[in-house]
């Protein structure tokens, strides 16, 4: 009983010091509206990074450097290298063009100068290969052996 007591006094007066700690008698000064907007500025500057879209001259060079690259590594691995190449321009031109479509500044910009291929690049890639090849017909491979 007597330590319940003590550990009641104890915790009490622990309680005590810590409310009377944590309390300040004086008023925080009220902050204008002026104040509150320099602040969110201020705050809204540190974070901000610029991904504009590109402009229209810089997607037209993008789409015609994207496709020139296309085309030259599809035709690599192309063993009738005449007959695929208008496939392969056609396709690749569908694919820079939706790539384009809302293509950011960065992005360009990397690709452009850097020969970069960024991540969001590669994702747009992968969404533009479907939209323009998933309804055309593969060609056909070589019937061998009857099949």
């Amino acid at each position: 009983m007597k330590n319940k007591t003590i550990l009641g006094l104890v915790t009490a007066s622990l309680f005590a010091v810590f409310l009377t700690a944590c309390s300040d008698d004086q008023t925080e000064p009220a902050k204008t509206e002026k104040a509150l907007s320099e602040t969110k500025a201020k705050a809204s500057k540190d974070n901000v990074v610029d991904y504009g879209e590109a402009s229209d001259t810089v997607k037209q060079k993008f789409i015609k450097t994207f496709s020139n690259n296309c085309v030259t590594r599809e035709l690599k691995n192309s063993v009738n290298k005449d007959t695929d190449e208008k496939r392969f321009t056609e396709s690749c031109t569908c694919i820079a063009e939706h790539i384009a479509e809302d293509l950011a500044d960065v992005d360009a910009e990397k690709y452009l100068d850097d020969h970069e291929d960024t991540h969001t690049l590669q994702i747009k890639f992968d969404a533009g290969a479907f939209f323009c090849l998933q309804n055309k017909p593969q060609p056909k491979g070589p019937h061998l052996f009857g099949k």
